[in-house]
């Protein structure tokens, strides 16, 4: 075959408009499930506080004579539990002549990377939460940091042999070394469960890296639970789990630490906002124009006991 004799192509032509789809295609994950799972509340200083509090231990000796003068036990009070509001933010710049242009699926450029700037902060507050930090007041020279939830978990759950809990609220847990890391295995989610529910917690959620979500799927009680699947369909991951305090939703968490399995309940936890997503337009430098989006927020555990961790785990 060949090309017919002074047939014009579309080699030749230089004047062909250009095939470009007016569409973005973005494959950077933006879920947070940990936010998204739980409430979020109101914090209305920069130092953020709320109490939490406890019945007394059950007594099993609890019986009185008749006529028996009453000996006036002691009564004990709330807990002042706080948490310092950190402030997150992230920014962009557009020029004049780029926000009149045109651009392929885009209307306005500054307001198309001010939407990608606010997921990022969203993934970064993740992040920062479930992290691993003490609590900072800050000064004029240091940012305040919020204390996450890592640090906030002392006896529930398991560390590696070096790994320790966090002894105060201005210092992180301990990591445990790189040869001190473990295998998820189901007996410490069933320990770590059982932590929780014997505080007096109702977790619900776990909270896990993708390589450990394939672990849970993987456990020998899995085999032995029925479920029905569609015809064609074979069945390989264990999204929820069932103890035996109730099920827990299985979340894998792309944004976490991957070294850590959190079991959560929600009701026990919430972010709390001094300023939430607000948008500010700084002053012009120029022909440009630079927005940011600020956060202020804290973490609010209302009980570290209704919670527990499994840290210090393999990933790969």
């Amino acid at each position: 075959m060949a090309k017919v004799t002074n047939a014009l192509a579309s080699y030749d032509v230089s004047t062909n408009r250009e095939d470009l789809a007016d569409a973005i295609y973005n494959i950077s994950p933006v879920d947070t499930p940990f936010i998204s799972a739980v409430p979020r509340a109101k914090a209305s200083a920069v130092l953020h506080e709320w109490s939490t509090d406890s019945i007394d231990a059950t007594n099993t000796s609890n019986a009185r004579l008749e006529g028996d003068a009453l000996g006036r036990a002691a009564s004990t009070s709330p807990s002042r539990k706080q948490n310092y509001c950190q402030i997150s933010s992230r920014d962009a710049t557009v020029t004049g002549t780029e926000r009149a242009v045109n651009p392929a699926g885009i209307d306005d450029m500054m307001a198309y990377q001010m939407s990608k700037k606010s997921l990022a902060l969203r993934k970064d507050m993740e992040a920062i939460l479930l992290g691993n930090q003490g609590q900072v007041a800050g000064d004029t020279t240091t940012a305040r940091k919020l204390r996450s939830f890592n640090a906030w978990i002392a006896g529930n759950g398991s560390r590696g042999a070096s790994g320790v809990d966090a002894t105060a609220a201005t210092a992180a847990a301990t990591d445990a070394t790189a040869g001190d890391v473990r295998a998820l295995t189901e007996d410490m989610l069933k320990d770590a469960v059982k932590d929780a529910f014997d505080d007096g917690g109702e977790p619900t959620l776990v909270l896990v890296g993708s390589f450990n979500k394939q672990k849970i799927s993987a456990f020998p009680g899995r085999a032995s639970q029925q479920t029905v699947v569609a015809n064609k369909t074979i069945l390989g991951a264990a999204s929820l789990y069932a103890s035996d305090f109730g099920d827990l939703k299985v979340v894998p968490n792309r944004t976490q630490r991957g070294r850590d399995c959190f079991v959560v309940d929600p009701d026990k936890v919430a972010v709390a906002f001094l300023r939430a997503f607000e948008p500010q337009e700084l002053g012009r430098v120029g022909d440009a124009v630079t927005r940011d989006i600020v956060s202020e927020y804290t973490l609010e555990m209302r009980h570290p006991d209704a919670h527990a961790i499994i840290a210090d785990l393999t990933t790969a």
